[in-house]
């Protein structure tokens, strides 16, 4: 379904792009669960999934889960995927001026007025670089660990560990930032909504927060 404004609202993440995110965020907070509880040894967290090997279980089929889905989505959408890797690359000077007032986010950050944007902001196509970035890490130190542990180097699989759990770490802080901008903070919690529910986001709020997008959409239309 192509974007476009209906009834005051707009399209702004179609059924298949909600439904891949919704399964890669389940994935990664499983991962992230039982990865935290086989770090610290925390027992609790093992005896929720039945007992340490089901819980290594789940952690390795959750991270089949939170390679495949994305890959399928990629394959299925790559025309949109482009799409979405060209405008998280690309930065014009209002991209750099709204990352100097933080897109008027920050309470001590004086803003009279946001640069407009474009279907993401300047911040949204960062954290998105470093979502990607952050997959692709863990993705490719997780499968060495699990299925090539016995043939590769142990200074090899000692890189694929560090790499793995701080790699983690830092995308679980990248995650909890994002669940609030997007649930929580008064300016922004309407994107949740959006991307988990049914697509859509107040075309006011869209021509207030992305105006060189909604622009796009009237010229379209």
């Amino acid at each position: 379904m192509s974007e476009e404004v209906i009834k005051g609202k707009v399209l702004k993440h179609d059924t298949q792009t909600r439904t891949m995110h919704w399964i890669h965020l389940l994935a990664f907070i499983i991962l992230g669960l039982t990865g935290i509880g086989f770090y610290w040894d925390i027992a609790g967290i093992a005896n929720i999934f039945g007992g340490p090997a089901n819980a290594s279980l789940v952690h390795r089929w959750s991270g089949v889960v939170f390679t495949v889905g994305p890959t399928l989505y990629i394959l299925l959408n790559f025309d949109r995927f482009s799409r979405f890797i060209d405008t998280v690359t690309s930065f014009s000077e209002d991209d750099f001026a709204w990352l100097k007032t933080m897109g008027g986010y920050v309470p001590f950050i004086k803003v009279e007025e946001v640069p407009p944007q474009e279907k993401y902001n300047a911040g949204q196509k960062i954290l998105g670089i470093l979502i990607i970035m952050g997959c692709l890490l863990i993705i490719l130190t997780g499968f060495p660990m699990w299925l090539w542990r016995d043939v590769v180097s142990s200074a090899f699989l000692a890189l694929c560990y560090n790499v793995h759990f701080w790699t983690a770490i830092i995308m679980i802080l990248l995650v909890a930032g994002h669940f609030f901008l997007a649930a929580i903070h008064p300016k922004s919690r309407v994107e949740f909504a959006s991307m988990m529910l049914d697509g859509y986001i107040d075309a006011e709020i869209t021509a207030h927060h992305n105006a060189k997008w909604f622009a796009e959409l009237q010229k379209a239309e």
